[in-house]
């Protein structure tokens, strides 16, 4: 099994009887999960190695540091070489099928995101931990990841579910940075707030995009909901915090 070359095929190449719509048999994608997840637990083990270690909310220093240059710069690069390598509009890119897409960069995006949240398995190697609420977070986002390499649209998701989202994420890592910014709280809040609104927005339109089944499509957007209203409480609770600490400040 080639893990380098599977990466040029167009989905209309696959000729296997196992095909994925995505263009790779299962055992290719499994593999390249495997891949992923091997790469992502060598990143973890080599930031555990040169950044701090000391815990931050709830988990070490590094795998907070290890996120932002994931979130900032490469998946914003990725998703704009999935625009770049579409021959259409942005629009169009959001719903196109598999078979109307390049396929590498959005196959690309799909596996580091999934890899970006398996690092942090990584943790239970190095005698660390991460709190519960983000491993729920993680799992629901696994299954609405992976899930798109048997269905379509993935630009929808790497717009609205990655880098809309993983921009909120940063938001929220920089200010428990700086917990007593008010200017990095009040971007905090309102990236975390607009990239829900655009995530929510991405999946009311993802669920009418056949030919995904309708129980699916509506199955994965409740999912993000349900996601999404998670961040924004957690978002809230640290502006609540930020302004206790604020007004103690003041007497």
């Amino acid at each position: 099994m080639d893990l380098i070359t599977v990466h040029g095929r167009h989905p209309q190449d696959c000729t296997e009887d196992d095909c994925l719509r995505s263009g790779w048999t299962l055992p290719e994608f499994v593999a390249q999960c495997a891949l992923w997840a091997l790469a992502s637990l060598i990143y973890t083990f080599i930031c555990s190695r040169l950044l701090p270690t000391r815990d931050f909310n709830g988990s070490p220093l590094y795998n907070w540091l290890s996120c932002l240059p994931v979130q900032l710069v490469a998946f914003p690069a990725v998703a704009a070489w999935c625009v770049a390598a579409y021959d259409g509009s942005f629009i169009e890119w959001l719903s196109a099928p598999w078979d109307k897409l390049a396929a590498t960069p959005e196959r690309i995006f799909l596996l580091l995101i999934y890899a970006y949240m398996f690092k942090d398995l990584g943790l239970y190697l190095l005698d660390a931990r991460m709190d519960a609420m983000y491993w729920a977070h993680h799992l629901g986002c696994w299954v609405i990841i992976l899930q798109f390499f048997f269905t379509t649209a993935p630009g929808i998701f790497i717009f609205g579910g990655g880098v809309a989202m993983e921009f909120g994420g940063a938001a929220q890592t920089i200010h428990l940075l700086y917990p007593d910014n008010g200017p990095l709280d009040f971007i905090h809040v309102a990236t975390m707030t607009l990239s829900h609104v655009v995530c929510c927005t991405s999946a009311i339109y993802y669920a009418t995009i056949p030919p995904t089944p309708l129980w699916a499509r509506l199955i994965i957007m409740l999912l993000v909901f349900k996601l999404a209203q998670a961040r924004q409480s957690n978002a809230m609770h640290l502006h609540g915090l930020y302004l206790e600490r604020r007004a103690k400040r003041k007497v």
